[in-house]
């Protein structure tokens, strides 16, 4: 019988609450089970004990504390993938776009912008937790080598 494994750790850091709700409702509809994280100090001390982890954020959290939270969240867990998820309405302010760039710079690997279609979410979702688990299992397969 074969062991079962167990999911690549998902976080939501998403400050906007409607946002949030719709990720989490249709994330959990789909069979994706994120931790909901309420502020980034708490999310950072989970991540220094991952190897990896995928996080979706918000613009909403890079407004409250800033395009460094993802550096942060790098430096804890270097091989998390970051997801940000903009709203139009940041885009047409300057500042919001140059913190979007900024987070980008910084090492997000990719973002959503509103409307979130359900497939563009889901299929994040999935290629990045295939990615991680795959990940873990050939370091599995290393370690046991």
């Amino acid at each position: 019988m074969t062991p079962k494994r167990k999911q690549a750790p998902f976080f939501l850091l998403v400050a906007n609450d409607q946002t949030r709700n719709y990720l989490l409702d249709l994330l959990k509809g789909n069979n994706y089970f994120p931790e909901v994280m309420p502020e980034p100090s708490e999310l950072i001390q989970i991540l220094k004990k991952q190897a990896c982890a995928i996080v979706f954020a918000d613009c909403e959290t890079i407004a409250l504390y800033g395009a460094g939270i993802f550096a942060k969240v790098k430096v804890a867990c270097p091989n998390c993938k970051i997801v940000l998820f903009g709203d139009r309405a940041h885009l047409r302010n300057k500042s919001h776009r140059d913190l979007i760039k900024e987070a980008m710079d910084i090492g997000v690997y990719a973002c959503i912008l509103a409307p979130y279609e359900e497939w563009e979410v889901l299929s994040m979702a999935r290629y990045l937790l295939i990615k991680e688990n795959q990940s873990r299992l050939t370091e599995r397969q290393e370690s046991e080598d």
